[in-house]
Formats: structure tokens, C-alpha cells, sequence
């Protein structure tokens, strides 16, 4: 577990409320006001992209399952990219 003093843990709270702040105004199209009024809101709360790329995960949590709660598969990006290599590369040894 690493120690770290409070320049660091200010820091890397600005960069993650920057970053938040970030993604708030470029996903907004249009929404104004922005959800918070200064960046320390940011810093203390959730804000989650939703592009296709972050938003997609491996196990989600899924209801309609056989015994009415299972997780399914809904493959992340990088995920199907490594399927489909694999494969290419079982059909090209194949051939």
C-alpha cells in the first residue's frame, strides 16, 4: 500500500476532476448548464462516458438469464478484436 502526502493526493484529484469535467462538456451536445458548477463537484462524483468503447464490458450484469440471474457476455471491443485474431489465426493454421 503506498503512502502518498497531500500535494500528491490534491493533484491526482484535479487531474481525475479535469478529466471528468472533460467528458461532461464534450458529451453535453448542447446541455447547459454543465451537471456541476465547479470542479470539486467533478472530483467527488461520477461522471461515465458513454461511448461504445467504455461502455461495453465483459460480464454484465444481465436478468434474463435461465435461472433469472446470470451475467452475459457482451465483449468489449479490445476483447472481439482478440477473438477474431485467434480465430484467423486457427483458420489459417488449418488451411
Amino acid at each position: 500500500m503506498a503512502i502518498h502526502d497531500r500535494a500528491y493526493t490534491r493533484a491526482k484529484s484535479y487531474s481525475k476532476a479535469m478529466r471528468k469535467y472533460h467528458i461532461d462538456r464534450d458529451t453535453a451536445a448542447g446541455r447547459w448548464p454543465l451537471y456541476y458548477n465547479n470542479i470539486h463537484q467533478y472530483a467527488d462524483n461520477k461522471i461515465h462516458c458513454s461511448c461504445p468503447l467504455c461502455s461495453e464490458k465483459t460480464n454484465n450484469k444481465n436478468r434474463n438469464g435461465a435461472r433469472g440471474w446470470e451475467p452475459s457476455k457482451n465483449w468489449s471491443i479490445a476483447d472481439k478484436r482478440k477473438i477474431e485474431n485467434m480465430e484467423n489465426q486457427i483458420e489459417e493454421l488449418n488451411n
